[in-house]
């Protein structure tokens, strides 16, 4: 299946772009599947996307949180500020 990844901030801006397609499993996909093939798709981001969360349908979710078509997916990074 196919899932289109959302990026924000700097992680977007280092992709040069807002999201990336993403290729997994149709049966038992989880996002540790989206993380790993994301990694390999842009292995520039690997640094960053280790500190991220990943997202879905606009909740923060764990790495075994199994996915379906039509789920939207985003990495949220970390924010500092004050």
């Amino acid at each position: 299946m196919r899932v289109d990844v959302l990026l924000f901030g700097p992680i977007a801006q280092r992709a040069g772009r807002a999201s990336v397609p993403v290729e997994v499993a149709e049966d038992g996909a989880t996002l540790a599947h989206v993380r790993a093939e994301l990694n390999r798709i842009e292995p520039e981001l690997a640094r960053d996307l280790a500190s991220c969360r990943l997202a879905v349908n606009h909740a923060f979710a764990g790495e075994n949180t199994q996915i379906q078509t039509g789920d939207e997916i985003a990495v949220i990074g970390f924010v500092s500020g004050g």
